[in-house]
């Protein structure tokens, strides 16, 4: 192969640069053949098809999530409820019942107790994932999401989730009416029941299914007593502002004491009952509850709620295991309520510092516009600094029932029999017995009243015999 390479100047080259200008159109025309083995070879030209489909989905995606991202950040808006919000399962029911369309379910499942019936109620809601809702004649989108990352409930952890409503950015005002009616819907589906609310780490939540609420005439105490505290609580309640003006912490701390059985939590359910009223309870002996949390579970104590403290006693119960850290029950300086000894000698505190429980009940971290009922069956194991005039306001005695108790409990059950209940009550005129005990005669014999005055007189005769055998 010879070729005639000339310079611009139309002169010939030297030696070398032939050389090289040869060498170079044999290395071309290598390449050419390698080129076209390559265009023949199909699975050469099927990767590359490949790799360039590939790579043109790539680009294609990257610049879909870039135009989504920016219609989504200029048209949509978007509204976040995490788990720990009241409204998260608000949301979630209340979608379900306004039609979400979703093809991912999760379950929960109520089991309620009616008319001697047991109930399983099914609830299928949104699942993890993506929904449409079309509500108000507007479209929201509903994101559930679940994060690794876990929150701790008392002794356990749950994940973390939220829900993220999503719609046009001129539709945004439909976020609060969705919220206001989810809310409404919950009330009307509560309305006329009292909700249990129980801690579970730092926050409340309902407990169960709503209870009807308890007649407040059905709970029987010594003459003019119903009246008395009801009057007082009414009283309170529309005092806020005289609190206000007057400097007084606005709360109403009330001790009721008494044997057990005599209706000491029944007149507080009732009580709510009739004030529109729900319930928190809380376990201060639980170990798992700080004073930090403690402290915070009043804070955050939801509106219209009592606040219960049960059986306050046990906690200050003095035998080996459990007991004071010193010797003085009165002490505000008790480091804690509960310590106990192992076998390496070393302390362990269980529940709220006693110091922990003052503070929260009226120290400078106490809240305001609350009701609280603590109970106890032996005031006088209770330390005076617990019980003094600004940390109860008032003690009231609950005893055993006596004459008058037992004829209104005869009449509610016998309205008609007046006689029979002067009789009924004069049966245990000697006796110091229960509301509850007293209730007892009256379920074996729901219709009878005469049968109820005789299994009466029997249990009297039974419980003199018993009495005499041990004499």
């Amino acid at each position: 192969m010879q070729k005639l390479i000339r310079t611009k100047n139309g002169e010939g080259l030297g030696e070398s640069e032939k050389n090289i200008n040869l060498s170079i159109d044999e290395n071309s025309g290598f390449f050419e053949s390698i080129f076209k083995n390559i265009r023949k070879n199909e699975y050469f030209n099927a990767g590359v098809g490949i790799i360039s489909v590939g790579a043109l989905v790539t680009v294609v995606n990257r610049l879909n999530s870039c135009v989504y991202q920016a219609v989504k950040k200029n048209i949509f808006t978007s509204l976040e409820i995490t788990i720990n919000d009241n409204a998260y399962y608000w949301i979630l029911e209340y979608i379900v019942k306004k039609g979400v369309i979703s093809r991912h379910l999760s379950l929960k499942t109520q089991m309620t107790n009616e008319k001697n019936k047991k109930n399983v109620l099914f609830s299928f809601l949104p699942s993890v994932g993506n929904h449409l809702l079309f509500y108000d004649n507007h479209f929201i989108f509903v994101e559930r999401s679940r994060d690794k990352n876990m929150i701790s409930e008392v002794n356990r952890s749950i994940p973390f989730e939220n829900i993220k409503l999503s719609t046009f950015i001129w539709s945004k005002y439909v976020f609060e009416k969705i919220l206001n009616d989810a809310k409404l819907y919950i009330e009307k589906k509560e309305e006329g029941k009292t909700l249990v609310y129980k801690s579970f780490g730092p926050e409340w939540r309902p407990f169960g299914t709503p209870k009807n609420k308890r007649p407040i005439n059905s709970v029987i105490l010594p003459e003019n007593l119903n009246e008395y505290i009801i009057n007082d609580i009414q009283t309170f309640l529309n005092s806020s502002k005289w609190y206000i003006d007057k400097g007084i912490p606005y709360r109403r701390c009330y001790l009721l004491h008494g044997p057990p059985g005599c209706g000491k939590s029944s007149l507080i359910t009732a009580l709510a009952g009739y004030f529109d009223f729900n319930i928190c309870t809380i376990n201060i002996n639980d170990i798992y509850l700080t004073d930090d949390r403690f402290i915070h579970l009043l804070a955050t104590i939801p509106p219209k709620t009592i606040l219960i403290l049960e059986d306050i006693d046990f906690i200050f119960i003095n035998d080996p295991i459990m007991k004071y850290t010193n010797n003085d029950p009165n002490s505000s300086s008790n480091s804690s309520i509960f310590t106990g000894t192992n076998n390496n000698n070393t302390i362990k505190t269980l529940g709220v510092s006693y110091s922990g429980l003052l503070n929260a009940l009226d120290g400078i971290v106490a809240t305001e516009e609350r009701i609280i009922f603590m109970t106890t069956n032996n005031i006088e194991k209770l330390p005076p600094t617990l019980i003094r005039p600004g940390r109860v306001d008032m003690k009231i005695l609950i005893p055993y029932a006596n004459t008058y108790q037992y004829k209104k409990m005869f009449l509610r059950f016998f309205p008609e029999h007046h006689e029979l209940s002067n009789k009924f009550a004069k049966i245990f005129e000697n006796f110091h017995l229960s509301m509850a005990e007293i209730q007892s005669f009256f379920l074996f014999s729901k219709v009878d009243p005469y049968k109820t005055v005789q299994n009466a007189e029997e249990w009297v005769r039974t419980y003199a015999q018993a009495k005499g055998k041990k004499e």
